[in-house]
Order: C-alpha cells, then sequence, then structure tokens
C-alpha cells in the first residue's frame, strides 16, 4: 500500500472475499489504510460494526498520542 501510494497518490486499495469480512482481519486493514472491503451480503453487518469501531480508536490513538506526556 505505502509504495502502491507513494507512485499514486489517489489509488484506492481494497480487499475482496471471505477474509475481507472477518472482524479481525478489518481491524488489520484499518490499521493499515486499506480504502474498502468487499465481502458476502451476511457478513456487511458485522464488518460496518467492526470498521466504525476501528475508526474510532484510530482516532482515540492518535489523540492520546499527541495529548499523553512523554515520561521524564
Amino acid at each position: 500500500i505505502f509504495w502502491a501510494r507513494r507512485a499514486r497518490k489517489d489509488i484506492e486499495v481494497g480487499v475482496c472475499g471471505e477474509q475481507a469480512g472477518e472482524p479481525r482481519s478489518i481491524q488489520f486493514f484499518n490499521a493499515i489504510n486499506v480504502d474498502y472491503v468487499s465481502c458476502s451480503p451476511f457478513r456487511v453487518p458485522i464488518a460496518k460494526l467492526v470498521a466504525a469501531q476501528a475508526a474510532i480508536h484510530q482516532k482515540d490513538d492518535a489523540e492520546t498520542e499527541f495529548t499523553t506526556p512523554l515520561p521524564s
């Protein structure tokens, strides 16, 4: 993903298939900045929930990183 976006900033990267609908995989894909996942219709509700949770956690982590004082 890094090299693809370095070559072309507007490239979209996605993951398709059953693995794309697995909750732990969705968390990983969010962490590495995958743009979208495509999975079976029955997996969509849980995939949306996990993707939203991962985005919230990522935002919280980013805010904590900038507000937590460094150890002295």
